[in-house]
C-alpha cells in the first residue's frame, strides 16, 4: 500500500482532510494521457477526453450506487454548489449550521437568499429539527462531516426530517465524507450532493461532481440538459475528469467494504485515545459517532513538535486538525499518540 502512495514512505500523514495523496499508479495515467494530448492536440480534446469523461461518470454511478443520469462532472463542490443556486427560487428560505464550511455560507449570501443558522452542539440533528418546526423553511444545506471539528451528521436522522418535512429539499456538501463512510445516493433521502475529489476519493485538484434526483429536478423545472450547461460555462480539464475517474476506480478496487472498515476502526480508536486525553471539544466529546476527522484543542508550539517529527497536519482556529485515511495504520496512530504525550508533559 505505502508503496502506491509515495508520500507515506516520507511522514507520518494526518491530514487526508486537507488534501488527499496522488497515487503512482495515478501518476502513470496522467503522464500517459499528457503525451497522448502531446501526440493527438484537438483530436484528444475531440475523442478522447470525451471517453475519459464518459469513464468519469461511470466510476461515479458505481461509487454512488445511482444511474450515471444523476451523476455531473464539475470543477469542485464549490463550484458546482454555486451554479445550481442559481437554479434555486429567490424566496426559498435556507437553512444552514453555524461554523459550517465558510463558502456554503457566503455562497447563500452572495445569491442574496435569506437563511437562519443552527448552533454547533453535540445535539445538532435535534437541534435541526427543533428549528424547522418553528418557521417554514425550503431548503437545509449543510456538510455531511464539518471540516473544522469533524462532526458526522447523522445521515439516518435524515429519514426522520423527510418524514415530517417531505417537500423539504435536503443539500448536502459530502467533501469530506464520500469515500470515507459507506453511502448509496438511491436509498438516501438527501435531493443533491456536492463533493470534491481532491481529498478522500485521492483525484488531485479541479475536479468534483454532483449527484441529483430526478425529483429534485422536475420540481424545480429544470432538466439534466440546464444542469449541464451551467456546468460548462467553463471549460473542464480533461486530465481533471480522468483522474476523478482513475482515482475512484482505483478506490474501489481495494474492496470499499474494506475502506470504510478500516477507516471506522481507525476513527474510533483515535476518537476514544483522544476523548481520554481531553483533547476534543465537548460537543464533540459527547457523540455516540464521529468522523475520521478531529481536531484536538493544543497550541501553536505543539503543533510544531508534530512537524518536527514528521507528522503532517493543519492548523484549524486555536486547534491542530488530524485526519486518517484507509492507507494509515494503527501503528502511525500510537507514534501521532506518544508525541502528543510526551508534548503535553
Amino acid at each position: 500500500m505505502k508503496s502506491n502512495y509515495p508520500t507515506l514512505e516520507n511522514c507520518t500523514y494526518l491530514n487526508t482532510a486537507y488534501c488527499g495523496l496522488y497515487s503512482e499508479r495515478l501518476l502513470q495515467w496522467r503522464t500517459e494521457s499528457d503525451l497522448d494530448f502531446v501526440a493527438k492536440g484537438d483530436y484528444f480534446k475531440s475523442e478522447q477526453a470525451i471517453n475519459i469523461e464518459k469513464n468519469a461518470v461511470h466510476q461515479l454511478s458505481k461509487l454512488m450506487r445511482t444511474e450515471e443520469e444523476n451523476i455531473f462532472l464539475s470543477t469542485s463542490c464549490s463550484a458546482g454548489l454555486e451554479a445550481f443556486l442559481l437554479k434555486i427560487p429567490k424566496d426559498y428560505h435556507f437553512l444552514l449550521i453555524n461554523d459550517d464550511y465558510p463558502s456554503i455560507t457566503e455562497m447563500v449570501t452572495d445569491h442574496q437568499f435569506k437563511f437562519s443558522e443552527v448552533s454547533m452542539s453535540s445535539t445538532l440533528e435535534s437541534s435541526v429539527l427543533e428549528e424547522l418546526r418553528n418557521r417554514p423553511y425550503q431548503v437545509l444545506l449543510f456538510s455531511a462531516v464539518q471540516y473544522n471539528s469533524g462532526l458526522l451528521f447523522d445521515m439516518n436522522f435524515i429519514e426522520e426530517i423527510k418524514n415530517e418535512f417531505p417537500e423539504l429539499i435536503i443539500l448536502v456538501d459530502g467533501t469530506q465524507y464520500i469515500g470515507n463512510q459507506p453511502f448509496d445516493f438511491n436509498r438516501s433521502l438527501i435531493d443533491g450532493i456536492f463533493v470534491s475529489g481532491y481529498k478522500w476519493l485521492l483525484a488531485g485538484h479541479g475536479n468534483g461532481f454532483l449527484c441529483l434526483k430526478k425529483s429534485l429536478l422536475n420540481r424545480l423545472k429544470i432538466s439534466a440538459i440546464d444542469v449541464f450547461n451551467l456546468l460548462d460555462r467553463g471549460h473542464r480539464a480533461p486530465i481533471a475528469m480522468g483522474s476523478l475517474g482513475f482515482a475512484v476506480e482505483e478506490l474501489m478496487s481495494y474492496d470499499l467494504d474494506v475502506v470504510f472498515q478500516k477507516n471506522k476502526e481507525l476513527g474510533n480508536y483515535l476518537f476514544e485515545a483522544l476523548k481520554k486525553r481531553n483533547l476534543l471539544e465537548d460537543f464533540i466529546s459527547e457523540r455516540k459517532k464521529h468522523s475520521t476527522i478531529f481536531t484536538i484543542k493544543v497550541n501553536k508550539a505543539l503543533f510544531e513538535i508534530l512537524k518536527k517529527n514528521n507528522i503532517r497536519c493543519i492548523q484549524r482556529g486555536s486547534g491542530v486538525r488530524i485526519a486518517v485515511h484507509f492507507y494509515n495504520t494503527k501503528a502511525e496512530v500510537d507514534f501521532f499518540l506518544q508525541v502528543l504525550d510526551k508534548a503535553v508533559k
